[in-house]
This record gives C-alpha cells, sequence and structure tokens, in this order.
C-alpha cells in the first residue's frame, strides 16, 4: 500500500495504533479519512515532519503535535501514517522534503 506525496511514494497509509515503524530514519504524514463510512480509500493530509527513527519509544503520542491530529480526526482510530524512508540522509535533508511538501500541501497541522 502506498500514497504519492510531491512525487514521492509514501509507504502505507497505515492506522497510527497499530504500525510497525521502521527503525529508519523517513520523512512522515499523518492522515485522517474525512468519511470512513463512504470513500474509505480518502485521506487527507494533517501533518508532515522527519524523524531520524520512526521506532522512538512512543513517538506519536508524546508528539507535540498529537492533540492536534486527534482534535482533527475526531477519534484517535481514525488516525494514519505514511512514511518516506531516507535510509543515509541527514537531517537537513529530511527537513528540506519536509520544507517542500508543507509548502505545496498546507496540512493544517503544520500551522
Amino acid at each position: 500500500m502506498s500514497i504519492e506525496l510531491g512525487g514521492r511514494e509514501f509507504e502505507g497509509p497505515y492506522s497510527l495504533t497499530i504500525w510497525d515503524p521502521p527503525k529508519k530514519p523517513a520523512v512522515y504524514a499523518i492522515f485522517k479519512k474525512p468519511d470512513p463510512v463512504n470513500k474509505p480509500k480518502s485521506y487527507k493530509l494533517l501533518y508532515i515532519e522527519q524523524s531520524k527513527n520512526l521506532s522512538e519509544r512512543g513517538f506519536y503520542k508524546t508528539h507535540p503535535k498529537y492533540e492536534a491530529w486527534e482534535k482533527e480526526a475526531i477519534s484517535r482510530s481514525n488516525l494514519y501514517i505514511a512514511f518516506y524512508v531516507m535510509p543515509i540522509s541527514m537531517p537537513q535533508e529530511r527537513d528540506s522534503v519536509v520544507s517542500i511538501l508543507v509548502e505545496q500541501y498546507k496540512p493544517i497541522c503544520n500551522k
């Protein structure tokens, strides 16, 4: 399963509550399903950021924007994550990808 953002193929989206994060640096995107009943394959982008290791213990629950994500999604069970692994990247390279994608998509929780 994958989703394309800015010409990059992100793996996912996966339910945020049950995904198996890779132990690698990546750019990640948080989504919600605006209408999970009638349009179960439609996603709305909420947030884009980068991480040096997506498998850090409970990273999403302790993330400073988590409450904003949950508020936008209405429920924790309506939060999804997709990621673009950048295995040999430096933080500046991942930040650059994030900046480009934030400018292009203007996710509400990146404001």
